[in-house]
């Protein structure tokens, strides 16, 4: 979730779990989840969950970041049995690469 005092724009329209999943390519059960646990930032509005673009892709960076510094060889913290954070290299590459394109067509602005 957003920090206290952080803004949030809604220059880009928010995404749904369907969104933020196929904008991640996992299942739409981790989108869940994974908020639900608190591993991944989203904004709620009752019940529903709802995430920005900019939100994923600052949650992706960490996680990028965090796997990239301990394969350099600053060693897992975790405890036995916690479920290790991120996703793997070949997915974090491709989630990234597909952060960085722009998408097609709604015209006008930021296209999204």
């Amino acid at each position: 979730m957003p920090g206290d005092g952080e803004v949030v724009s809604l220059s880009e329209p928010l995404l749904d779990c369907v969104a933020a999943a196929a904008l991640l390519n996992v299942r739409v059960s981790w989108v869940r989840d994974a908020a639900r646990l608190g591993h991944l930032p989203c904004l709620r509005g009752g019940r529903h969950l709802r995430f920005t673009r900019a939100m994923l892709e600052d949650w992706l960076a960490v996680q990028a970041a965090t796997t990239h510094g301990r394969a350099a060889g600053r060693g897992s913290t975790r405890t036995a049995g916690m479920p290790r954070p991120g996703f793997r290299r070949s997915t974090q590459a491709a989630l990234l690469a597909s952060l960085a394109e722009v998408p097609k067509g709604k015209g006008g602005g930021r296209d999204g």
